[in-house]
């Protein structure tokens, strides 16, 4: 569920699909290109986007994230290959992706097909294929309705792609993200896993009682690495007491009422040692908040025993509710936060998006250099992180922003 990704492996993918994609084209050219093959007739299939995207503010724009749900008519296969993500208003294309990138971001179908039972108690396993799609708009620039062209691939019978045209849906612009406070506090928190369409994050497409969500969709893995130094843990690596976030205070974002916890289970004394995770255990030791208008606030893998707070028991804001640990399906002492609606649930509930009311920004993870160490002969995950002061960098000046999410990999001081 919520668990930090070898960065060896995260930083080597990542370089290689933003290689990838499609060829920038002027918009009038590009329509024209897809409008001659585009399909007239009766359509292979329909689509839809099941969960409206809201934008979401960040320092690089307005994020526009949801997932679009292919659905064969009959018995046809789909082999899709190619998303332009389109401005209803004006046509012109927002967003592409084919190749490598396409296939980092496609989810298909499940064969055989997820049971019944598979579709009531939890899988990871489609009905119907699906598309991570998300982009960034310039703030004042979020389009009112988005349409979408797939480009099919039909090779295999021996005919030439065509496009199908649809899923049209509206840019939520009323609904806004949930203006919350700070689970931790000071400075050194590293937010991963956020803003960007590559983290397993926001890929977990769950369905749970027959209904397929992303309850991970805008969630956060925070890590705590030394203000100074940019270090996370001091002594044997491979041991999760070591890092300096393990133990660290975790604070209630909002007023609200604590309706779910779980705690006493173990916590995973060696880094990436976890034990396959399951729906009940995958959170660890967790709080979740009701925190008003059906949005909860949820808290995982804190240190066992270090819960401070009962189902049941009102929270102000602010408020120590327990410790980071790495209980559950955690690689590494980190907190996995995550807002959710509707249903007080990890994995059984939509994501919904939230931002921090205040936090400055100090410096961040220098990518390039963290993947050129990664591939150097010999490296190992435990090398990374034992020397990941090398890849952090902090800025002489800091930026101070407000009611924003802040960017994949960045360095924050939190009130």
């Amino acid at each position: 569920m919520a668990t930090v990704r070898p960065l060896i492996i995260l930083f080597i993918v990542i370089a290689a699909i933003l290689s990838a994609g499609c060829i920038t084209q002027p918009a009038a050219e590009r329509n024209a290109s897809l409008t001659a093959t585009q399909v007239t007739a009766a359509s292979p299939m329909s689509m839809s986007v099941p969960f409206g995207p809201i934008p979401v503010p960040s320092r690089d724009g307005q994020n526009i994230a949801y997932e679009l749900e292919l659905v064969p008519a009959g018995n046809v296969t789909l082999v899709p290959e190619q998303v332009d993500v389109l401005d209803k208003a004006t046509g012109a294309v927002l967003f592409c992706a084919n190749g490598t990138l396409f296939a980092a971001l496609y989810h298909p179908a499940a064969i055989p097909p997820p049971t019944a039972e598979e579709l009531r108690n939890g899988t990871g396993k489609l009905s119907h294929p699906r598309i991570s799609v998300w982009f960034t708009v310039d703030q004042g620039a979020v389009p009112d309705r988005l349409v979408h062209r797939v480009t099919l691939n039909r090779t295999a019978d021996g005919q030439a792609p065509i496009t199908v045209t649809g899923g049209e849906v509206a840019v939520r612009k009323d609904q806004a993200p949930v203006v919350i406070g700070s689970p931790m506090r000071g400075p050194g928190w590293v937010a991963m896993e956020t803003t960007s369409a590559f983290t397993h994050h926001f890929g977990a497409q769950i369905t749970l009682g027959g209904v397929t969500r992303v309850p991970q969709r805008y969630a956060q893995d925070w890590i705590y690495v030394d203000p100074a130094t940019g270090q996370v843990a001091s002594g044997n690596v491979s041991l999760a007491k070591n890092y300096y976030g393990y133990g660290k205070e975790l604070h209630a974002v909002a007023d609200g009422t604590v309706v779910a916890v779980e705690d006493g289970l173990p916590d995973v004394e060696t880094i990436y040692s976890a034990q396959a995770a399951t729906f009940a255990t995958a959170a660890g030791n967790f709080a979740i908040i009701d925190i008003g208008n059906g949005k909860y606030a949820c808290y995982a893998h804190m240190i066992p025993g270090s819960l401070r707070v009962k189902a049941g028991a009102a929270v102000r804001e602010g408020q120590v509710i327990g410790q980071m640990g790495n209980s559950g399906n955690s690689d590494l002492p980190h907190l996995h936060f995550q807002v959710v609606t509707d249903t007080p649930s990890f994995l059984g509930a939509e994501g919904f998006p939230h931002v921090y009311r205040s936090f400055d920004v100090t410096g961040a993870v220098n990518e390039t250099l963290a993947q050129e160490k990664s591939i150097l002969p010999g490296a190992t995950i435990t090398d990374v992180w034992r020397e990941f002061g090398d890849v952090v960098t902090f800025f002489d000046r800091p930026t101070t922003e407000a009611n924003s999410l802040p960017e994949n990999w960045d360095i924050v001081r939190l009130p």
